[in-house]
């Protein structure tokens, strides 16, 4: 392996490990699933997620060092009051809200200053306008919408001016002016659009060039757009789509490095990733049906790839 392609490996390593670690994984210290009646002030972590609770004990206001709270899967919870019972917390930073059949955000949400992690998924009656509003100041990195039946996002997502990472997963995202919002957020580094049923991408996303991190996986996708080309995507996941070739417009992204495009029903690789210089160095083709000549012929031709896989399962 040439130094090009083990500084590409590194780099690829290097990001998923520190993309991974965005979500929710701040504070390594213990997670307590109930208030102790000690040390409270070494509490940084509750999770009180599925525990029936419509309400939460009056001791949680003295978790004044709180820096992640789960209270997911607890429908029956009055949010506004819990919210407000926890308004000591300024150093709250972590809020996972999923399940909780959300249909306003309550007011309070504004209370926590620093708060760099959302997640509201699994609430798809919840006002989504309305729910920007609130924290449009707020110095949110990440949010999940993960399944809440988007089809169109409001305007007002492109005032949220610290957002690098963003879950749309499970969603019913079509339309040009989606991807038109999106490419306004300046700082989104990642961006899930799998589980949308995506059948085609308008030509807009090639607007989105500063996502590094794009996830497609799992859509209905035959072809992907030649204005992808102008994106600087370092990584693309389309596994689980409807792929029949390898995509041409791969070889004209420059930025791109690693691609997963497993479980499609990819059988060729087009002639021009014979002539052409491409930036690609790794590849995952696992579980297509790849003749045996074009398997032969892509092992040549990506021969100096850092990774490069056709398992079969």
């Amino acid at each position: 392996m040439n130094k090009k392609y083990l500084l590409y490996a590194q780099l690829y390593i290097l990001a998923i490990l520190s993309n991974s670690c965005t979500t929710y994984t701040n504070f390594y210290s213990k997670t307590f699933t109930n208030i102790p009646k000690d040390n409270i002030s070494k509490v940084y972590r509750l999770d009180v997620s599925n525990q029936n609770l419509d309400d939460l004990p009056i001791s949680i206001s003295m978790l004044k060092n709180l820096r992640m709270l789960n209270l997911s899967g607890n429908p029956n919870l009055n949010l506004e009051q819990a919210l407000q019972k926890i308004s000591s917390s300024k150093d709250l930073q972590i809020l996972i809200l999923d399940s909780l059949n959300i249909s306003k955000l309550p007011q309070s949400i504004k209370t926590f200053t620093n708060l760099k992690q959302l997640s509201v998924a699994q609430n798809p009656d919840i006002d989504l306008n309305h729910m920007l509003n609130l924290i449009s100041e707020s110095p949110i990195e990440f949010l999940n919408l993960k399944g809440n039946n988007i089809t169109t996002l409001p305007e007002n997502i492109t005032n949220l001016k610290s957002i690098k990472d963003l879950n749309l997963s499970y969603n019913k995202l079509r339309g040009n002016k989606n991807f038109e919002l999106l490419s306004q957020l300046l700082d989104l580094y990642s961006l899930w659009l799998d589980h949308n049923e995506l059948e085609t991408l308008p030509g807009t996303i090639g607007k989105m060039n500063q996502v590094r991190f794009l996830y497609l996986d799992h859509n209905n996708l035959q072809e992907l757009p030649e204005e992808m080309s102008d994106m600087k995507t370092w990584v693309i996941h389309a596994g689980y789509n409807k792929l029949t070739e390898l995509p041409v417009v791969f070889t004209k992204m420059k930025s791109l490095f690693m691609v997963h495009i497993n479980n499609n029903v990819i059988n060729s690789i087009p002639e021009v990733y014979e002539v052409e210089k491409y930036s690609l160095a790794g590849l995952i083709l696992d579980n297509n049906p790849i003749p045996k000549t074009e398997k032969s012929k892509a092992e040549k031709l990506f021969k100096r790839f850092f990774l490069l896989s056709f398992e079969q399962k």
